[in-house]
């Protein structure tokens, strides 16, 4: 679920499982349970600092729009309802929204055509 808007994606290196199921991102400095974050789990491995911040976080996504947007790494937002995740320049990604969404809503967004953005001589 979750977190920072700022900064480039973290890379694949950035990553490590110290248990089954726990995957820990050192770039963002969260855990996730089974893709979700996990404040415990965080404070576990990254400190108080890092568990604080993800609960701010939380809560504060917990909040906009009911849950409706997540922020799983920096640079990168999910938008349940609408099925689709966003890199760090704001547009769709098939392969984020697979790693977050699943692959049926990857799926979904590759068929999907071309917004048209409102251009005036169409």
């Amino acid at each position: 679920m979750l977190l920072m808007s700022a900064g480039l994606t973290p890379a694949v290196a950035d990553t490590f499982r110290p248990e089954r199921g726990v995957r820990c991102d050192r770039a963002a400095q969260i855990c996730y349970d089974r893709g979700s974050p996990s404040v415990e789990l965080t404070q576990r491995y990254f400190g108080r600092d890092a568990a604080r911040l993800l609960r701010w976080n939380l809560r504060r996504e917990e909040r906009e729009r009911h849950g409706r947007v997540f922020y799983p790494e920096q640079g990168v937002r999910c938008d349940r309802a609408a099925q689709v995740c966003y890199n760090r320049r704001g547009e769709p990604s098939v392969r984020l929204t697979g790693d977050y969404l699943g692959s049926d809503a990857a799926r979904r967004l590759e068929r999907r055509p071309e917004p048209d953005w409102g251009h005036p001589n169409r």
